[in-house]
């Protein structure tokens, strides 16, 4: 008879669940979903405005990138006002969008100067500096008066969606 009692009252016993562990704090790392890039309709008009004066850039596939590269050939002085525009108007690059701007190479370092922009140097021996924009971000000529040829090559951050995201500039 004792051994029956033994058993009941191993079987009325509730079972009990082993100590939870206290876990580390965790942390919840929020993915911010991605933003829809903007289509725009770009055509291949691209003009030159200094101070607020409108030329046209002519156009040429680069041997080197197998991109449009855009150039001008013309006179800057000292302190003009410098702005890429679409024959409808936008301006290159956007300004309105984040993670937008330019790459000044070269001798452009030199002689241009952004305001209101988050400027960037490049790698020790990197002859580029970027410079990210804003709506407010403005770009000069800062060099002496002078005949010069300007390069730009304008990239998109996806291909096959035109947004006029960067430009790449380099002059002579």
């Amino acid at each position: 008879m004792i051994k029956e009692e033994a058993k009941k009252t191993r079987s009325t016993k509730k079972a009990t669940a082993p100590a939870k562990k206290k876990n580390p704090t965790v942390k919840k790392i929020t993915v911010k979903e991605t933003e829809s890039v903007p289509v725009i309709e770009t055509g291949e008009e691209l003009y030159l405005a200094i101070n607020g004066k409108k030329k046209l850039f002519s156009v040429h596939t680069s041997p080197i990138y197998g991109v449009n590269e855009y150039y001008f050939e013309g006179n800057f002085g000292h302190g003009d006002s410098i702005r890429f525009v679409r024959e409808n108007g936008h301006e290159v690059p956007v300004h309105h969008t984040p993670n937008c701007g330019y790459t000044l190479v070269g001798k452009a370092q030199r002689l241009f100067s952004a305001s209101k922009a988050l400027i960037a140097n490049g790698e020790a021996g990197d002859d580029q500096e970027y410079v990210y924009i804003n709506d407010h971000s403005s770009l000069s000529y800062i060099g002496e008066d002078g005949t010069h040829t300007l390069f730009i090559r304008i990239y998109d951050n996806l291909n096959n969606i035109n947004n006029d995201r960067w430009v790449v500039i380099s002059i002579d």
